[in-house]
């Protein structure tokens, strides 16, 4: 049975009167017009679409997107939706593909065979993936708000393989749910007025939703930041530093031309950093290189003697030296890992990039003998 057109226009009215939970600001105009425009016409929250060939060669398409709000007491899931997608608490529910679902407001309880059972609260966004057993409910005191959308295309499968998504780890609480829900709302929106039409625009409005979750994510994977993101903003002169650090970390930057550069004492200067961010200018520097070290050493197949130089050391000796310390292993080794990761994710019968696994060796062995050379050297 449908919902009832009046109560989900009533509802919508009640929900933009108050604010989006914990951010003091309320949704667009635009988005309360366009929702009630459609509830006027059509009860139905949600909506289920073909997947146009062009769509499935982009590697990422949306099979449906939807909005609930379920009242306390209320049963739950509330709206009949397709037999692939509808569930029970005592079943459960096993997807085709991966599902994003955002908890606006209210509170409930998530669980699947991998995490147990987990506590779900206001802005948690559950991903949902292909294959995995799982349930979900509000809190019957409570009740809830919820946007979702399903999702399919060999491109989740990468960013899963990359470490983008975090399998073990499906609920993950976002610092900003506001920008969040504007995403989630452009996709609604499309997906109900107009399903048929520019599949690919829906497709980029499916990927900026998903660029504003991991953005707004408060923990995230490899990340190499603090928990302090936050605050880095708040204080000029920090923010200032770590302008300086990003756009020069490939050049011969030091804390002290830091300092002189913003105008301020090296003594001030720190200060400054290790209250907002926890740290030193010269963990964030030594950071920012070696994560630049990472990605080139991942994403191309320059000489290692070549990474050193673009990431900003001095020599491929003090690479060796500090990414050891910094990550427990070899540029080459960390090569190597990474290709074959990657080569484990690849399509049957395709290549390896033309790289030979003898390179990779030889690089591993230099690197391996420039640490120990480093070594001996400061010992």
């Amino acid at each position: 049975m449908l919902p009832n057109a009046d109560s989900i226009h009533d509802t919508l009215r009640l929900y933009h009167c108050l604010c989006v939970p914990n951010t003091g600001r309320t949704l667009s105009d635009h988005h309360l017009a366009s929702w009630l425009a459609m509830t006027d016409s059509d009860s139905s929250t949600f909506n289920y679409l073909p997947v146009p060939e062009i769509v499935n060669r982009l590697g990422l398409y949306v099979t449906g997107a939807g909005m609930d709000i379920v009242p306390a007491g209320a049963s739950y899931p509330q709206q009949n939706h397709p037999e692939l997608y509808h569930f029970s608490w005592h079943a459960g529910r096993v997807l085709p593909e991966f599902q994003f679902v955002f908890i606006a407001a209210g509170r409930g309880e998530f669980e699947s065979r991998e995490t147990g059972l987990q506590e779900i609260k206001p802005g948690t966004i559950m991903t949902l993936y292909p294959d995995v057993w799982h349930r979900y409910r509000p809190d019957p005191e409570t009740g809830w708000t919820e946007y979702w959308i399903s999702l399919g295309g060999d491109l989740l499968f990468q960013w899963l393989g990359r470490g983008l998504f975090n399998a073990d780890r499906p609920l993950t609480t976002l610092r900003h749910p506001e920008k969040t829900i504007e995403r989630y709302l452009d996709v609604i929106d499309f997906v109900m007025s107009r399903p048929e039409q520019d599949a690919p625009m829906l497709t980029a409005h499916a990927m900026a939703l998903i660029a504003s979750a991991l953005e707004q994510a408060q923990t995230s994977v490899e990340s190499i930041n603090s928990d302090t993101e936050s605050d880095r903003s708040d204080d000029p002169l920090v923010a200032e530093s770590l302008r300086v650090i990003w756009n020069n970390s490939h050049q011969r930057v030091s804390v002290d031309m830091i300092a002189k550069h913003i105008g301020v004492t090296r003594r001030t200067l720190e200060r400054h950093f290790k209250k907002h961010l926890g740290r030193t200018l010269l963990q964030e520097l030594v950071a920012c290189r070696i994560q630049r070290a990472k990605r080139l050493l991942r994403e191309t197949h320059v000489p290692i003697k070549y990474v050193a130089h673009a990431a900003g050391f001095s020599s491929l000796p003090n690479l060796c030296k500090v990414f050891r310390r910094e990550v427990g292993t070899t540029p080459g080794s960390y090569r190597e890992a990474a290709s074959q990761k990657q080569n484990a994710r690849r399509w049957p019968g395709s290549s390896n990039g033309g790289r030979s696994e003898a390179v990779e060796q030889a690089e591993d062995v230099q690197a391996v003998a420039d640490v120990a050379e480093v070594s001996q050297s400061s010992s």
